[in-house]
């Protein structure tokens, strides 16, 4: 947004012009600057230099004859005065004319207002009395915002919100009231009363708002020296009598407080939804009914059936800086998740998301419950291609999918198969991957055997003749043998897969056959060997 006027409050030129009718003080030039600011008033030295020390905004008092005692010119001292950024330029002479045309093209040029004052006028009086004007001015401005920003306190105290503050100060400035967060995005507009106020242009850039007509000042919101907003006032250019800028400046930490509130509110909500969701997954309450009750009071109807769904960053993934893309993974997962389920629970953590999806079932068949489940995956699945598709700012993670828990009891159930699916598909298949508990079939039993004594030694009474056999001649037989069973034993299908002739896969397959000592063609031998091979496989992962 533009900051147009300057920080100083104070009158204008236009203010100080008014205030010398009296003294048959009249514009004689550079009208385009009658809104400049006057902060100060200031008569030439009758020696040099002419001016003391400028600061800015300065009323100058000056006549011809002092200048020509100074051996100087009107149109040299003009652009002199204009760099050191006075507001304007008074010239006691015996009439406007006597000021010269030179000097008169030149403040037009620079915008400087020229005006004539008759020799008659004291100098040293209109000094004192434009220093009272704007010394009073000042103050008088100063009081009106101190009054807004009472009133506006007040509004805070008895509970009227971000809203209502600003909806006030929009009637009390006759202005736009803008409120923005730290990323510059509209959190509110209020607009100012009466049918004539401005329309507010699309976009509120600097250029827009200048095609307009408009101009805005505005202020930083900070809380604890951290920006957590922008609050802007909007009107037209002729509008501002830069009372805007001290109104801000005592508005602004009022809305601080109610960013602080909103924030306190947020953190006290967000801890007790956290602490519910805790304890819906690991069943931490006495009552189901008391538990439906809490969640129905967060918005979450929990008599539908859910599933459970978690995901989570490689255990290879460093820590990311904080505000970077890769740290809001969570942030934008959690938002797709709601994207396509408008209704789950989702608690995010900088690591971890863990959801509660709503699964409509048209009856309690298992059959229903298994289309229910596959509908679930494929749609994460189609939401997970959409996050990768900006993989190259989102981390490695993976997903791990329960099963349906067709009431609340059951869903610390399906909490316990996500994470054990997360875990096991994570090993077995690697990361960036989405495991469903359902689709990991005898996985889920072996995972939680693995390491045990009964376990190996089945392993390798199976299958620990091949893969001596391999590791001796560098041989492929557990490939062959995971190919074969993968065909359904299919010898043309095997051969085709493995690109090798059906008689190279005959030969394998006896020599497999000779080593075990036993034929293929027997049932329990190919359930032993199928179990073998999967446990081959969690050895491998």
């Amino acid at each position: 947004m533009s900051s147009s006027p300057p920080p100083v409050s104070s009158a204008s030129v236009r203010n100080i012009l008014t205030l010398l009718a009296s003294q048959d003080a009249h514009l004689v030039a550079g009208a385009g600057g009658q809104e400049r600011r006057v902060t100060w008033s200031c008569r030439m030295r009758a020696r040099t230099p002419a001016f003391e020390t400028m600061r800015g905004g300065e009323f100058a008092l000056l006549s011809l004859l002092q200048l020509r005692r100074l051996n100087e010119t009107l149109p040299h001292l003009l652009e002199s005065l204009h760099k050191a950024g006075v507001s304007s330029v008074a010239v006691a002479a015996s009439s406007p004319e006597a000021l010269g045309s030179e000097a008169c093209a030149i403040a037009d040029q620079l915008h400087l207002p020229l005006i004539f004052l008759p020799l008659s006028a004291s100098l040293e009086e209109i000094e004192r009395e434009v220093i009272t004007f704007v010394v009073g001015f000042r103050g008088e401005i100063e009081r009106k915002a101190t009054d807004i920003s009472h009133q506006l306190m007040q509004l805070s105290i008895q509970g009227a919100g971000i809203q209502g503050v600003c909806e006030h100060l929009a009637r009390g400035c006759g202005k736009w009231v803008v409120v923005q967060d730290a990323g510059q995005h509209i959190r509110l507009q209020a607009p100012p009363t009466g049918d004539a106020s401005p329309p507010l242009p699309p976009t509120l850039s600097e250029e827009m708002l200048q095609q307009q007509g408009l101009t805005s000042v505005t202020a930083p919101i900070l809380l604890r020296h951290e920006v957590v907003g922008h609050l802007s006032l909007i009107g037209n250019d002729s509008d501002f009598d830069h009372t805007e800028r001290i109104i801000l400046g005592q508005v602004a930490p009022i809305l601080a407080l109610e960013f602080a509130r909103e924030r306190e509110r947020s953190e006290v909500e967000n801890r007790y939804q956290v602490e519910a969701l805790l304890d819906v997954l690991q069943g931490s309450y006495q009552q189901p009914e008391e538990m439906l009750a809490r969640a129905r009071l967060l918005g979450y109807d929990l008599t539908t059936p859910q599933v459970v769904v978690i995901f989570e960053t490689s255990p290879t993934e460093s820590e990311h800086a904080v505000g970077s893309p890769q740290a809001q993974w969570s942030k934008r997962v959690r938002e797709e998740l709601q994207r396509m389920w408008p209704t789950c629970w989702v608690l995010s953590e900088p690591r971890r998301v863990t959801a509660l999806l709503p699964v409509s079932l048209a009856d309690n068949s298992t059959d229903d419950e298994r289309e229910g489940e596959n509908i679930i995956f494929t749609r994460l699945e189609r939401a997970q291609a959409r996050l990768q598709q900006s993989r190259g700012s989102l981390p490695v993670y993976s997903g791990g999918i329960g099963r349906v828990a067709k009431k609340l009891p059951g869903i610390p159930q399906a909490f316990r198969e996500a994470q054990q699916a997360l875990e096991i598909g994570r090993r077995l298949f690697g990361d960036g991957k989405l495991h469903a508990f359902a689709h990991l079939g005898i996985y889920r039993l072996l995972f939680y055997l693995d390491g045990q004594r009964e376990l190996n030694d089945f392993y390798q009474e199976t299958l620990g003749p091949l893969l001596d056999a391999d590791h001796r001649s560098n041989g492929t037989l557990i490939e062959t043998l995971e190919g074969f069973f993968r065909c359904n034993g299919n010898l043309s299908e095997t051969a085709r897969t493995l690109h090798l002739h059906r008689n190279s896969v005959l030969y394998r397959l006896g020599r497999i056959e000779e080593i075990l000592g036993r034929s293929l063609e027997d049932p329990e031998l190919r359930l032993s060997l199928q179990i073998a091979l999967k446990i081959h496989r969690l050895h491998k992962g």
